[in-house]
């Protein structure tokens, strides 16, 4: 058998283990992946007549960084059914994080990209298990990007500048904090690098788009808010979960500790052990970067922790490690492996948690309008807190118009009309019953008894565990 056909089935095999756990359910359980479904789904039909939903919504575009999934999603529903499209944006963010990383430390830390197969870890991170599928996919862009500008940085020939600059823009419509990490890393790498002036200048040139659009989208006067900063120790234990944490406790600190003994095993008693010293500088930097960064700035949180994928990756391009390369990657493959079984695991799982909503949402006529009240208990893992958002897929399937999707100005298209009724804190304070009436035909209520008061408005049509649907009464 041929080596290439070797490489074509090791690779294979590993691209469907990781397609494996999106693949065999019906629902991806991914905290905010409906809201952004629904979005999407939303825009590509706002001007379709078998929906009223330019009765609730309307579209407000700018310049705004976050556009890159929806943009996507709008893009494959031209072709796609919208949760088959939904799947292969999925797809496409799983595959393409070790693909990316595998290209870059071909150019980072060439002749030992066999330690990509780290990257594998970083394909069902935290941030893609919540949902935060803009960053996930801006990661990936980022990767391709920074590949670019180290071609660019060997070769100074014309075409790897031109995609260096529509890649780093490309990056800021997916995710601005994904683009201010890449331009750090950039900025501190050409400083630590000895390169000429004339390149080092295109290389922070190729930032100007991005930060024209950034001033022109006035987003900073949109997210003014209290700045909140964590502990030391804190730090530590955010950073652990942001690079491990998933539904077994159990496995993350054990991939923690074997994640150290790999790190120290590179290092021990290696006479080919070399340190590349630029990009030791920007791991440095990034460390330090992470200590000083707030973990949120008004409504944008989790700001901090946003920097672990991205130093996970250049911890693998801090040095040449030589022959230990291939055992490391061993080790890598088999954490992979079985990670990943215990994620499509707990998928399958989590699919009978999910099920009543999903019963619920049949029940609903088409079009109508509904109010959601959910009620989140503060002891949920946020992995476990699928009920937040999965109301949406009601929308997706059932052409439904509800209020309290993702409407933030200067980040997302689609704005909530202010016409109508939407109560503020429905799960905090009671609503005006009399105005939901009027305004809704259904209330979908989780975790929350409003039963006594609704029953003089309205008839419940579904019930299961913490899950109660209400007809209104015309």
């Amino acid at each position: 058998m041929s080596r290439r056909l070797v490489t074509a089935l090791f690779v294979a095999f590993f691209a469907t283990l990781l397609l494996l756990p999106m693949w065999i359910v019906r629902y991806p359980p991914l905290l905010d992946y409906p809201d952004h479904l629904a979005r999407s789904f939303i825009v590509a039909h706002l001007n379709d007549p078998a929906y009223r939903f330019r009765d609730l919504y309307f579209t407000e575009w700018g310049p705004y960084p976050y556009l890159g999934m929806d943009l996507s999603l709008i893009a494959l529903e031209r072709f796609l059914p919208v949760e088959t499209a939904g799947r292969v944006f999925l797809s496409i963010c799983v595959l393409g994080i070790p693909l990316a990383g595998w290209l870059f430390l071909r150019e980072a830390n060439p002749r030992h990209e066999q330690l990509s197969a780290w990257i594998l870890l970083l394909s069902y991170q935290v941030f893609f298990l919540e949902g935060f599928l803009n960053f996930h996919f801006g990661t990936v862009l980022s990767l391709l990007a920074l590949t670019v500008c180290l071609r660019y940085l060997k070769s100074s020939k014309p075409p790897w500048l031109l995609l260096m600059f529509v890649l780093f823009t490309i990056v800021y419509f997916t995710h601005l904090i994904v683009f201010g990490i890449t331009g750090f890393i950039v900025l501190v790498y050409t400083l630590a690098e000895p390169i000429g002036w004339r390149r080092r200048f295109w290389c922070w040139a190729a930032f100007v788009p991005g930060v024209l659009l950034y001033w022109k989208s006035h987003i900073v006067a949109f997210n003014r808010g209290d700045v909140h900063f964590r502990t030391l120790p804190q730090k530590f234990f955010a950073a652990r979960a942001a690079l491990l944490h998933a539904y077994s406790m159990r496995l993350e600190l054990v991939f923690f500790w074997v994640i150290v003994a790999c790190v120290l095993a590179a290092w021990f008693r290696n006479r080919q052990f070399r340190w590349n010293l630029p990009w030791l500088i920007v791991e440095l930097a990034l460390f330090v970067l992470y200590l000083i960064l707030p973990v949120s700035v008004g409504p944008t949180w989790a700001i901090d922790v946003r920097l672990v994928p991205m130093m996970f990756v250049l911890l693998l391009a801090v040095a040449q490690v030589g022959a230990r390369q291939k055992p490391l990657a061993a080790v890598a493959l088999l954490i992979f492996c079985i990670s990943v079984m215990n994620i499509a695991r707990n998928f399958v799982r989590l699919q009978n948690d999910i099920a009543p909503m999903v019963n619920a949402i049949r029940t609903l006529p088409r079009n109508a309008r509904m109010l959601p009240i959910v009620d989140l208990d503060d002891s949920d893992d946020m992995l476990h807190r699928l009920y937040m958002h999965f109301w949406t897929y009601a929308i997706v399937e059932r052409g439904t118009l509800a209020p309290y999707i993702f409407d933030f100005r200067g980040q997302t298209e689609v704005r909530v009309r202010e016409e109508g009724y939407v109560p503020d804190a429905p799960e905090e304070v009671p609503p005006d019953w009399e105005q939901v009436r009027r305004n809704y035909d259904y209330v979908w209520l989780w975790d929350i008894d409003y039963a006594a008061q609704l029953q003089p408005y309205a008839t419940q049509v579904y019930h299961s565990g913490r899950l109660q649907l209400w007809r209104m009464q015309r």
